[in-house]
């Protein structure tokens, strides 16, 4: 999955996709309504995506696990 709006010029290569035979797919910031429809009905499961929940006063500290390489979302609670 490859998520970018990119307005810059930029360079990449193709290669490896081809090579390792990757799939990729694009997404981009599209209409939320549809989205916000799945998330509230319950059609999608995001608790995979979930690393982990931090109480708001330890928003240093679920900043700096958010950093760590492999995080997912990183969630503070109030």
């Amino acid at each position: 999955m490859l998520k970018s709006t990119v307005a810059d010029a930029h360079q990449l290569s193709l290669a490896p996709l081809v090579i390792d035979e990757v799939t990729l797919v694009g997404s981009r910031c599209g209409p939320f309504a549809p989205a916000v429809a799945a998330l509230a009905g319950r059609r999608v499961t995001t608790a995979p995506l979930v690393d982990a929940v931090y109480p708001l006063s330890e928003g240093v500290e679920a900043v700096a696990h958010a950093g760590r390489a492999g995080a997912l979302k990183v969630l503070l609670r109030p």
